[in-house]
């Protein structure tokens, strides 16, 4: 049985500066979001299994509804239009510095690539259950192949190269300041830094099913964890030092992403944040 990932997700806006988190509640139905501080308000109810998230260049949040298979458009108010529809099982979001959409189609193993249109085509295919994706501060787009233990890395042509292999269930990815690129391995509970080359040290370890990522302005890292239908969900903290706190707890697991407004090394863009909570088990 497969884990659906809860995607979270940071990004920069030129609207709103502060770092606002986003949490998909999938169970709920639910974007919540949290200021700085871990104050919750909802932001948008009555969704269908939310799981990914990313902020276009204009303050429009998108979500991946794995229930109905569709992507939703959110302007700043919560009101809400359909982006696309007739996906299957759609995850992780990333936007690229030219405003077009991509989309890990994780049973169909593809990517997918939409312009601001909602026009589709197919960006990368041969992926076994991609996950989280991130885009570089040149254009590269990164995408964690949980089923091939892989970070695989594409030009702007689609043509792929793996940048680290050997993982354990890689769920979902996102970049510092300094273009280093972390990782959260499920399998193993840690959390793994690669530096440009893609070598790999252990950030972090001993964590509870960690999935989602995500970075703030100030550079702290934000990683959801937790198992399946236990009340243990929560968002961990880590400083630039590496030493942790709790940001927000209390998630009743499957919960949904997370996203944050801040600039990421590549453009506006989602810093994916695997899942703040395993979602319901997928067969």
């Amino acid at each position: 049985m497969l884990f659906a990932v809860t995607v979270l997700a940071l990004l920069a806006s030129a609207i709103a500066r502060a770092d606002n988190i986003y949490v998909a509640n999938e169970r709920g139905g639910n974007i919540e979001k949290f200021d700085s501080s871990g104050n919750m308000s909802i932001f948008a109810s009555g969704l269908s299994s939310p799981v990914g998230l990313a902020f276009d260049n204009s303050g429009n949040l998108y979500a991946s509804e794995a229930g109905i298979e569709t992507i939703d458009k959110f302007n700043s108010s919560g009101n809400r239009t359909t982006f696309a529809s007739g996906l299957n099982n759609p995850l992780s979001l990333a936007f690229d510095s030219s405003g077009n959409l991509y989309v890990a189609i994780y049973y169909n193993g593809t990517i997918d690539k939409f312009d601001s249109s909602g026009n589709m085509s197919t960006f990368a295919s041969g992926l076994h259950l991609p996950r989280g994706l991130v885009f570089d501060s040149s254009g590269y787009l990164y995408a964690a192949d949980w089923g091939n233990g892989t970070i695989n890395k594409f030009d702007s042509s689609g043509n792929m190269s793996t940048f680290a292999s050997g993982l354990s269930n890689p769920a979902d990815l996102a970049f510092d300041s300094s273009g280093n690129l972390y990782a959260t391995e499920f399998g193993i509970g840690a959390i793994e830094k690669f530096n440009s080359s893609g070598n790999g040290t252990i950030f972090a370890s001993g964590l509870n099913n960690p999935l989602a990522l995500a970075f703030d302005s100030s550079g702290n890292l934000y990683v959801a964890e937790g198992n399946n239908n236990k009340n243990n969900g929560k968002i961990d903290k880590f400083d630039s030092s590496g030493n942790m706190s709790t940001f927000a707890s209390g998630f009743n697991p499957p919960i949904g992403v997370i996203a944050t407004q801040v600039p990421e090394p590549a453009t506006l863009l989602l810093l994916g944040l695997g899942a703040v909570a395993l979602r319901k088990k997928r067969s």
